[in-house]
């Protein structure tokens, strides 16, 4: 079991952990942040009504994960199994344990 330890850990690779994520590092560089995302495919899911009512094709909003981690922050390509708030701890599928000082929970719907 390795363990690891960032400032700010966001789970959740969607829109809202990749908009905080961009916005946190923007506003401050020196920010280690690490993202929990296990997908390789980043899915715009708001555009869904609009793959719905065909006006858009779902290959266009299907993109690679990689392409929306901003730069400087961690990917770790891992599920966050499970949280523990009285030791800031977040445990992985793998089982390596992620420290954080701040936890960011944003795993989409």
């Amino acid at each position: 079991m390795s363990k690891y330890k960032h400032q700010v850990l966001v789970i959740g690779g969607g829109t809202g952990g990749i908009m905080l994520s961009a916005q946190l590092k923007r506003a401050k560089k020196s920010l280690d942040i690490a993202v929990i995302e296990p997908n390789e495919k980043h899915i715009y899911q708001p555009a869904y009504t609009l793959v719905g009512a065909g006006l858009m094709k779902m290959k266009q909003i299907v993109k690679p994960e990689k392409k929306y981690i901003p730069d400087g922050v961690e990917w770790i390509k891992d599920w966050a199994e499970d949280i523990d708030p009285d030791k800031n701890v977040v445990t992985l599928r793998s089982g390596d344990e992620v420290e954080y000082e701040y936890l960011v929970v944003a795993p989409g719907i």
